[in-house]
Parts: structure tokens; C-alpha cells; sequence
């Protein structure tokens, strides 16, 4: 593995660990396996992610790392997230603030980093998320000396808006549900706010620890910006094991 992708590794572990020193909570791991096509993918794409997060009271924090198993992209590892979220009531009305981070190697030439955050909000049926992000494009030291780029090697667009609206059939815990969202962001990706993400998402629950689930996404072409988005569709599908542990 690359020394700066050793580096994000890392990143990652040091962030999970700290969550573990815990001795109650909920663990909740899970793992995907996404295959896709896109206007840029040069035919049939595959991604393997990993995710994990802990809750501990009214805290959680996350992180996750995604891989290229293949594509038309250059590197294996392709992306790092993580965040913190914590639980807050008004009146009888709970809501989640979340802060999140994620950086993504798409490109040798090209890295991009997504610092923002929102505000989730669950009900029943229905789930509801409103933020804010900045993100910034960088351009790499090889591509740098390729093209003989001396000026900043960085792009940045500020409050970028990030949303998500979930209906779901039946309420959260139940052994089977369905449903459908539009988003802009994902797990390793965040649109432009007028490039939304139509998806529909199953899960249904093996065992008690075990739960299956399945997504189907269509990101279009958007609008404004046809020519500089890519747009096609995934199927997404894995496994959340959810670990309960006690003092």
C-alpha cells in the first residue's frame, strides 16, 4: 500500500480506537459490496466499504474506508470518513447534530476533502437531514510537477448545502422494512445540491445481530452542470451486525 494511503489507514484506526475504551454501548459494523455504471466508469465498476460506529449514551462516532476492486480509476483505496454525532432534545423534539469528514483518492491527479455539518432528524416513517459542508479540490504533487503547476494547488467551495428526505414503510427495529430517499450525500460522496440521488433501500433481518439490506441508486445528470457531474446508477448490498456491550 502507498505511504498516503497507509496514512489514511491509519487516520482511521486511531479514530476507532478511542470509541472502544468504552465499556457499555452499541457496536455496529457493517460491510457493502457496490456495482455500478457511470458516463466515467469505462463500463461495470465494483467498490468494497467498510463502516463502523459506536454509541455510548447520547454520543456516536463513525468511520468507515471504501475501495476500487475495479474500475477505471487508479487507485485501490479510495476513500476515508469519519464523524461524531450527538443527541439533543427541545421540548420533547429530539434531533441529532452531526460533524463529518471525508476525503477521497479518486485520482492521481486530483484529491478532494468534504468537511461539514448537518442535523438528522428520525421519525417513524420518516428520516430528514439538513447541512452544510465545505469542500476542497487539491491537486497532487505528481500532477503538479507533470503539468508544471506553481500557483495554489487548491480549489475550495464554501456552504455547500447537503440533504437527505427518507420514507420508510414501516418505523425503525421492525424485522423488514423498504422505502424510498433522495439525497445528496453518501457514505464517500457528497453533490452538488442540484445533482440529487434517488435511491430506493430494503433491509430484513437475519438473526438477532445480523441484519441484510439492499439499495438501488440513480444519480442523474442534474442541472446547471450536465457536462462536469457524472450520472449513471448502483446496486448496493451487505451486512450490519450490531454488538450490545455490558458493563
Amino acid at each position: 500500500m502507498k505511504t498516503g494511503n497507509s496514512r489514511y489507514l491509519l487516520l482511521i484506526i486511531l479514530l476507532i480506537i478511542p470509541a472502544f475504551l468504552y465499556t457499555t454501548g452499541q457496536v455496529r459494523l457493517s460491510t457493502y459490496i457496490e456495482a455500478g455504471e457511470n458516463n466515467v466508469s469505462d463500463g461495470l465498476y465494483l467498490k468494497n466499504s467498510f463502516l463502523g460506529d459506536y454509541s455510548f449514551g447520547k454520543t456516536r462516532v463513525e468511520a468507515g474506508i471504501q475501495f476500487d476492486l475495479l474500475g477505471a480509476g487508479p487507485n485501490v483505496f479510495t476513500g476515508v470518513a469519519t464523524g461524531i454525532a450527538r443527541e439533543f432534545s427541545l421540548r420533547k423534539f429530539i434531533y441529532e447534530v452531526q460533524g463529518f469528514y471525508m476525503y477521497s483518492t479518486f485520482s492521481d491527479l486530483l484529491h478532494e476533502s468534504n468537511l461539514g455539518a448537518l442535523i438528522n432528524i428520525e421519525r417513524d416513517h420518516f428520516t430528514y437531514k439538513l447541512g452544510t459542508e465545505f469542500r476542497t479540490y487539491r491537486i497532487t504533487e505528481a500532477a503538479a510537477d507533470s503539468f508544471d503547476i506553481r500557483s495554489d494547488r487548491r480549489l475550495h467551495e464554501n456552504w455547500n448545502i447537503v440533504y437527505l428526505v427518507s420514507y420508510s414503510l414501516k418505523p425503525a427495529g421492525n424485522n423488514w422494512n423498504t422505502g424510498i430517499a433522495i439525497s445528496n450525500i453518501d457514505h464517500f460522496l457528497i453533490n452538488q445540491v442540484t445533482n440529487p440521488m434517488l435511491y430506493v433501500h430494503g433491509s430484513y433481518a437475519v438473526s438477532s445481530p445480523l441484519e441484510l439490506y439492499a439499495e438501488v441508486w440513480y444519480k442523474g445528470a442534474g442541472s446547471l452542470n450536465i457536462s462536469a457531474n457524472y450520472f449513471g446508477f448502483f446496486i448496493r448490498t451487505g451486512l450490519i451486525w450490531k454488538i450490545h456491550s455490558e458493563e
